[in-house]
């Protein structure tokens, strides 16, 4: 007698487990492959792929807690689609804006290089897009700021330069 078939919500409980359990080996994997590097090439490796696992056996006692112990919540994001809203012409229109302002974002980096794009697009962005308060761009604006310095100075990554970097000196 053939075997039933499985209904659609376990097939895709098991195939959500599926994913985290091979994001959680290649997490380990990339952190025993890391021990061959030298300590300053694993560190990034080694930290981003413990993190990884961690977070996926955090994911995996979640799984397995919703299980036993079932929740009436039918909202999952992982099953999250386009609402009847966003299938109109101005969701259409909404979704281009967004597209447009990550376009421009990488238009200015290739033309003032990351430091000036990012002081010019972060305010643009906050302020007209989504009309924060100018202090909380002042306040996103030099976290970021302080992100950019202190990856150029501690882990020394080189930021992408633009066309126009050598008239734009950075300030650090």
């Amino acid at each position: 007698m053939p075997d039933a078939p499985i209904p659609a919500d376990r097939l895709q409980r098991r195939l959500r487990t599926a994913f985290v359990v091979l994001v959680l080996i290649l997490a380990l994997y990339v952190v025993w492959s890391a021990g061959d590097f030298r300590r300053a090439a694993r560190l990034f490796p080694q930290y981003a792929g413990a993190i990884t696992a961690a977070l996926c056996v955090l994911e995996l006692a979640r799984q397995l807690w919703r299980r036993r112990h079932p929740s009436p919540m039918v909202l999952n994001t992982a099953d999250i689609s386009l609402s009847d809203e966003e299938r109109t012409l101005d969701g259409l229109r909404r979704g281009m804006g967004v597209y447009l302002w990550c376009l421009g974002y990488g238009g200015l980096i290739a033309m003032l290089g990351m430091v000036w794009a990012t002081a010019v697009f972060v305010p643009a962005l906050l302020h007209l897009r989504f009309r924060s308060d100018w202090r909380i761009t002042v306040g996103i604006l030099a976290g970021l700021g302080t992100l950019m310095w202190a990856l150029t100075l501690l882990l020394a990554v080189r930021l992408p330069q633009g066309w126009l970097a050598p008239w734009l000196p950075v300030p650090f």
